[in-house]
């Protein structure tokens, strides 16, 4: 089930949102007395898990080193130490070739500076790092990406006292030859990746960054060589922005994620130049650090980040789309007691499966740790609403009807059915008659309880089923398992209004048994109230019913307070009672 915003051309709406938290299992990815974060990971063409992260000791950023972790075909995780060289190792993102082979990029201090390095599997255990960049200023939070040339790919800040800027380079994995070094734009390096690329199916480069003077934000640029050198696309936004992700799709259009001070924002060149950007994470909730966007072959976009703001909800968050249209807001994981802070986060997928990585911080044994956990499954095969229940009784000739959900995921409501199988030649021809909507909580992992009652039934047997609805219009039946039969009244009955005294409306219910029918024939029934005078005041009813039980509601607004008396007649049988009114 998905509460979908609504994209027309290349206008998003925005919708509510409701948390609900992603029904997969947690696997754990790292957990110890170290600091782990900055997970990336992807999966191979076997659809195996492969993962890199930061690991140090504590917030002491110069023993940082970087870790690998493989999974094999029985599930199981293996992770080894890539570097080990008591310097500060750092923001390493992972990509795989064609031939499944691992590609690595990091950012390195060597000895004094930092630079970028690169390591890969192509020869099966990890070559030594590559020198990326050499000497001169520091050069921060590469993002690496290998091609389907055998060309790898980076964007990098540097970083200095004065003015940064970001590069782009590549290396010849082919000819072991690095590119020249070509100049993006200015642009203030941050805590995390503020530039990241993406390659289209014809091995162009494509490139968000965060440009400007100011540190933390700037304005959002877009650059690619599909011409064959680099050059700057206006994206119009006017905004600064921080963390830029990229993504392109299976037909070469660009999708970018940003953050402006408050909200995730999206854009696309869908419709040929690029969208109005639309905010698609909720208000007053500040998404922090490092989001992730991914991309599956059906062009399903994944969204994930994490949030500090107690008041809408501390955690690990995910967004998709499909057919680019967003869903609403789904928790990934709380923050237990255990952690007080939230780190980095990311996503990937197979296509099937997406694999979700997470990594809360707190502190163990008195030191500073973060966790790395990860949740994984296929969010389309998610039951939308778990019934737990669904059952009737009958008082009368009401039905009530009660349900209960154990789940629900962008529930919209529900509409009740009845079919009135006394009336039909057979059930393959019958027909249900849509009587009532009841709303439903959205999305939420909590049971909920919903009921509604069918007033005022003739003598029959019914059916009864609700439809469950989506906001996006799809729908599921659910059936009740029996028939309802109302009997046939077996006396002529008025009752006594209810309320009495009463202001200004008040029931009236009554009984016509087929005793006083004539061959079971419709009778003339007429339902009228008189003052103390006997004077007729209203006619309530006047017209043929078949054998069963009636409810009609006089309302009496108009009238001045005082008692009157209302009679039945139906044929030859009357009855008459006093009704209050008190205003």
């Amino acid at each position: 089930m998905k509460n979908m915003l609504l994209l027309l051309a290349t206008t998003l709406f925005f919708t509510s949102t409701i948390f609900a938290q992603i029904p997969f299992p947690q696997d754990t990815i790292a957990r110890n007395d170290r600091f782990n974060n900055r997970m990336f990971a992807a999966y191979n063409s076997e659809g195996l898990l492969r993962l890199t992260y930061t690991s140090g000791l504590g917030t002491v950023s110069s023993n940082n080193e970087i870790y690998y972790v493989e999974e094999d075909a029985m599930g199981n995780f293996s992770t080894v130490n890539l570097t080990s060289n008591a310097v500060d190792d750092n923001y390493a993102t992972l990509s795989i070739d064609q031939n499944d082979k691992v590609h690595i990029s990091y950012e390195a201090r060597d000895p004094s500076i930092f630079q970028i390095r690169y390591m890969h599997n192509v020869f099966g255990s990890f070559s030594a790092p590559i020198e990326i960049t050499q000497g001169g200023l520091n050069k921060a939070t590469p993002f690496g990406k290998i091609g389907p040339d055998s060309v790898i790919h980076f964007v990098y800040y540097t970083y200095t006292e004065g003015s940064d800027n970001y590069y782009y380079r590549n290396y010849d994995l082919r000819t072991s030859t690095l590119g020249p070094e070509v100049f993006l734009s200015n642009g203030e390096a941050g805590g995390d990746f503020e530039a990241t690329l993406d390659i289209d199916s014809n091995g162009k480069v494509h490139i968000a960054g965060r440009s400007g003077t100011t540190l933390f934000s700037g304005p959002l640029k877009y650059f690619n060589n599909t011409s064959g050198s680099f050059q700057e696309v206006p994206t119009g936004v006017a905004a600064s922005v921080s963390y830029p992700r990229i993504r392109v799709d299976s037909n070469n259009n660009v999708h970018i994620v940003y953050r402006t001070s408050s909200r995730l924002n999206y854009i696309n060149n869908v419709g040929g130049t690029f969208s109005t950007p639309v905010e698609i994470s909720p208000l007053n909730q500040l998404p922090a650090g490092i989001q992730s966007m991914e991309i599956d072959d059906q062009n399903r976009l994944y969204i994930t980040y994490q949030s500090s703001q107690s008041a809408s909800g501390r955690g690990f968050y995910l967004l998709y789309s499909d057919n680019e249209v967003f869903s609403d807001t789904i928790k990934i994981a709380d923050i237990t007691s255990e952690y007080v802070t939230r780190n980095s986060s990311q996503v990937i997928t197979n296509g099937e499966d997406i694999a979700i990585f997470y990594a809360p911080g707190g502190v163990r044994n008195s030191v500073v740790i973060c966790d790395i956990f990860m949740k994984r499954g296929d969010l389309f095969q998610i039951v939308p609403v778990e019934l737990a229940s669904f059952i009737a009784s009958v008082n009368g000739n009401d039905v009530s009807l009660n349900w209960m959900t154990a789940s629900e995921i962008n529930n919209r409501g529900f509409e009740v059915e009845r079919q009135d199988l006394s009336t039909l030649s057979s059930v393959s021809n019958s027909k249900y008659e849509v009587i009532g909507f009841i709303e439903g909580q959205g999305t939420t992992t909590e049971v909920n309880r919903y009921s509604f009652t069918d007033k005022g039934l003739t003598p029959g047997t019914y059916q009864y089923r609700i439809k469950q609805i989506d906001f996006d219009g799809t729908f599921k039946f659910y059936n009740l398992a029996e028939t309802i039969e109302i009997g046939v009244p077996d006396r002529f009955v008025l009752e006594q209004n209810y309320p009495n005294p009463f202001n200004p409306s008040t029931k009236i219910r009554y009984h016509i048994p087929s005793v006083i029918s004539t061959e079971g024939k419709n009778l003339n029934v007429q339902l009228k109230v008189y003052d103390v005078l006997g004077n007729e005041v209203t006619t309530l009813v006047n017209e043929y019913h078949k054998v069963g039980s009636y409810e009609v509601i006089f309302d009496a607004s108009n009238l001045p307070s005082g008692t009157y008396f209302y009679r039945l007649q139906a044929g030859e049988t009357t009855d008459t009672k006093k009704l209050i009114l008190i205003k």
